[in-house]
């Protein structure tokens, strides 16, 4: 088993390294640092392992005419658990949206914000979707495994009233209440089916962006989603409440394609 970073030209390879590092050490795993270059081009320079201390360090080089092809292939061939890219916000085009819909492995995006240190929460972004049993479960083992916390949010946009306010507030007030009390109820037994306990939320605002912004995020952190929301992204439904927590995360992301991350 290993964490393989994606070493992609013209993206950040240092945030990508920085996650890695965090998640190699956290899983207790080896670093495989991976470069995809077109058949017949040069390899980029390769990093000294020294530079990973206390992680063990393979640099590797794949030629691929396709980036994401070529990074499923080497998580293949060194059984990752994960695949981490630079990338930000998944979305059409990005290598991370790709590479989750070709492979079986969950791919981290490290964004702007790597973070630095031990993970110290997980939160898991609850949609309620017929996937979300299987999302839960890997932020569950990722968790654990990691010794962080676990933390379980759904978002959702707040509709403006759209009748007069002595009657529209009201009515946007039991909309959301009883959505609340559902989803709540929904995660509540759906950690339950697991075995394990952890912090529920939901959360709604004016828009889900909004809403993701509005909760409470440290460096420590990581969110959990399912990869149907880098589908989403990709093919640019910008009103899908998965691709809007993509777009709106303050912190890196682990898509997952549903098992827990990622035992072969």
């Amino acid at each position: 088993m290993s964490v393989l970073v994606g070493q992609v030209p013209d993206r950040s390879a240092d945030a990508a390294r920085r996650l890695g590092v965090r998640l190699a050490r956290a899983l207790g795993e080896p670093l495989v640092l991976c470069t995809v270059t077109h058949p017949g081009g040069s390899a980029a320079d390769e990093v000294p392992a020294e530079d990973v201390e206390g992680v063990p360090v393979e640099v590797v080089h794949v030629a691929d005419r396709s980036i994401p092809g070529g990074l499923a292939r080497a998580a293949h061939t060194h059984q990752a658990e994960v695949v981490v890219l630079g990338d930000g916000p998944s979305g059409a085009g990005t290598v991370g949206a790709r590479l989750a819909r070709a492979a079986d492995v969950a791919v981290a995006l490290a964004g702007a914000s790597p973070g630095d240190g031990p993970i110290a929460r997980v939160t898991c972004a609850y949609g309620g979707g017929r996937d979300s049993a299987g999302v839960l479960a890997a932020a569950a083992d990722l968790a654990r495994r990691t010794s962080a916390a676990l933390r379980v949010a759904s978002f959702a946009p707040q509709r403006g009233p759209t009748v007069p306010p002595e009657a529209g507030l009201h009515a946007v007030r039991v909309v959301v209440e009883t959505w609340r009390e559902q989803v709540l109820a929904a995660q509540r037994d759906a950690l339950a089916s697991l075995g394990v306990e952890a912090e529920t939320l939901a959360v709604a605002d004016t828009t889900v962006e909004q809403a993701v912004a509005g909760l409470d995020w440290d460096s420590g952190d990581l969110l959990v989603v399912g990869t149907a929301a880098a589908h989403a992204a990709t093919r640019l439904l910008l009103g899908d409440p998965g691709a809007a927590v993509l777009r709106a995360a303050p912190v890196p992301v682990v898509l997952t394609p549903g098992a827990a991350v990622n035992r072969r």
